[in-house]
């Protein structure tokens, strides 16, 4: 039986915080809306960004970097 994938939900990074660097976006999940693997850590697990909007800025909740939503 396969061992279901460990799912974090992203952060909003404060105002303060964001840039308009170059980011990355996070990889969507295939069948699963709602969900991306991160960009920096891709073999960690999911993570849950369900309620963001396209182009947000986040943070990775596995290595803490700031990523976009698809």
């Amino acid at each position: 039986m396969p061992v279901p994938p460990v799912v974090r939900s992203a952060a909003l990074v404060p105002p303060a915080k964001r840039s308009r660097r170059d980011l990355p976006y996070g990889i969507p999940v295939p069948n699963k809306p709602g969900f991306v693997t991160s960009p920096y850590a891709p073999k960690s697990g999911y993570v849950d960004v369900r309620g963001f909007p396209g182009g947000t800025e986040v943070n990775d909740p596995y290595t803490g970097k700031a990523f976009l939503t698809p």
